[in-house]
């Protein structure tokens, strides 16, 4: 998994296990988790014997850093039926991601739709949620990684609109070997 930050500065979240947590609540910000997705999400079909209370370890340690990091935009609530981070979505890469992908699919000219996909592209920094691996994370990190792949698509198809052809031939060479049987590649 990537790392917190803050303000630009890296936020300390503890280990993987912990940083997992944080991760399962961040895909759903501001929404309600309940404590059986959480250990789901985490864990699988492998909890500890008392994953509850290493759940709420975890979730306590976290609430204490981001109460430490001096942030009041993003909080960590126990709600009925699980917990709840809330948070500015923009300020989480996958949100800011979908929401620039969402725009740029809108965008009514071909130019700023680019600028658009090309910001969107620019908060993916390496492979989702690496390290994390249950079935949930495995199958989150596949759904994004199709979801990054339509956009580079979108982005190519601009592209080839504005003619630049010559430039996308190296990067649309080696997605096609990577993906023989997309036919829109």
């Amino acid at each position: 998994m990537g790392q917190a930050l803050l303000d630009g500065r890296p936020l300390g979240i503890g280990h993987l296990r912990q940083r997992g947590v944080l991760a399962a609540l961040l895909v759903d910000a501001n929404r309600t988790v309940s404590v059986d997705q959480l250990a789901d999400r985490v864990w699988a079909d492998r909890p500890p014997e008392r994953f509850r209370s290493s759940l709420y370890s975890y979730l306590s340690r976290l609430r204490q850093a981001l109460s430490q990091a001096g942030t009041t935009g993003a909080h960590i609530d126990k709600r009925p039926g699980g917990y709840r981070l809330t948070v500015d979505s923009s300020a989480v890469d996958l949100h800011r991601f979908r929401d620039l992908v969402a725009e740029a699919r809108a965008a009514a000219d071909d130019g700023h739709a680019a600028a658009l996909y090309d910001q969107a592209l620019a908060h993916w920094q390496a492979e989702a949620f690496a390290g994390l691996d249950t079935p949930w994370f495995n199958a989150l990190r596949q759904a994004l990684a199709r979801e990054r792949h339509a956009v580079d698509l979108d982005r190519a198809d601009i592209a080839l609109r504005q003619g630049r052809h010559g430039e996308l031939l190296a990067a649309l060479t080696t997605r096609a070997d990577a993906h023989p049987l997309d036919e829109r590649l």
